[in-house]
């Protein structure tokens, strides 16, 4: 199942991303992402799911956290940026 990685500029920051989103009750794990994945800043993420993203985004901007890029993360560990 594809999933979403919404990189983050610290580990703090990615903690305060899915504390927002695990209290909205949405789905999500802190995750490490691949050096290829954060070409800047720390390599931590928040994951949610496909039919999360929306919600996610949408719940990051009511409490002010924005994400520095939106990767979406194919089967077989394929990535791509994506705006959201």
């Amino acid at each position: 199942m594809d999933s979403f990685y919404l990189t983050c500029r610290s580990l703090t920051y990615a903690q305060r991303v899915s504390r927002a989103l695990t209290g909205a009750g949405i789905r999500n794990m802190i995750v490490r992402v691949p050096p290829s994945m954060s070409r800047e800043g720390c390599g931590y993420a928040a994951r949610v799911g496909l039919k999360d993203l929306g919600r996610a985004m949408g719940e990051l901007t009511r409490v002010g956290l924005r994400p520095k890029r939106v990767y979406r993360v194919m089967a077989g560990g394929a990535f791509e940026e994506v705006r959201a």
